[in-house]
């Protein structure tokens, strides 16, 4: 099957789309299996590479158009667009997540870029180092809210495949995940860009 997707200006092209199963299930339950965190970017599909400056140092994204491209675009539409230059990480759980993409009273101009996004088949675990979007929880019906993922997103810190029916992996850290764990409630996002792969 070949798909092919416009970018924000990179022309990407799809020879690889992972196989789903009609009808099935929660997000994962599409995907005819998941792939582990290692399996990323092993496909013929070119990827995207940002990098992520913060307080405590940089780490480097790599983000996966074949498994996930409405998350890839919506990823990269916000880093182009300055989305994540200057936002605080507000959430951090040792062993769990990493997360950041929710501005202060200051930056509301930024919410405009904060679009939800439909829900994607997920077609990988949610290993440690691996990304995706969070999404609103609904309390009285102890819920995710389908298509509610927009500019929040989260980086693994430990074995989270509990997350694999409700969440979709666009996504990992391929460079300074030790950074990422030293990423501290309050820290800021200085800049966040995209990087040509040499």
């Amino acid at each position: 099957m070949l798909a092919k997707w416009l970018l924000l200006g990179f022309a990407v092209v799809a020879a690889f789309v992972p196989p789903v199963v009609a009808n099935a299930g929660g997000l994962s339950g599409g995907a005819e299996r998941l792939l582990s965190v290692e399996e990323l970017g092993c496909g013929d599909v070119g990827s995207f590479r940002v990098n992520i400056d913060t307080d405590k140092g940089s780490f480097l994204v790599e983000v996966y158009p074949d498994i996930a491209p409405l998350s890839t675009e919506n990823f990269m539409r916000l880093v182009l667009g300055g989305y994540y230059d200057g936002i605080v990480v507000h959430r951090v759980v040792e062993d769990f997540v990493m997360q950041a993409g929710q501005p202060t009273e200051q930056q509301q101009d930024k919410q405009e870029l904060d679009i939800r996004i439909a829900d994607e088949v997920n077609h990988a675990h949610h290993d440690p180092g691996t990304i995706s979007f969070a999404k609103l929880y609904d309390t009285e019906t102890e819920t995710y809210v389908p298509d509610s993922a927009g500019a929040q997103f989260f980086i693994n810190l430990g074995d989270n495949r509990r997350l694999d029916e409700n969440f979709t992996v666009f996504g990992k850290v391929v460079w300074g995940m030790e950074t990422v764990r030293k990423v501290e409630v309050g820290d800021t996002i200085i800049r966040a860009y995209v990087v040509n792969v040499l």
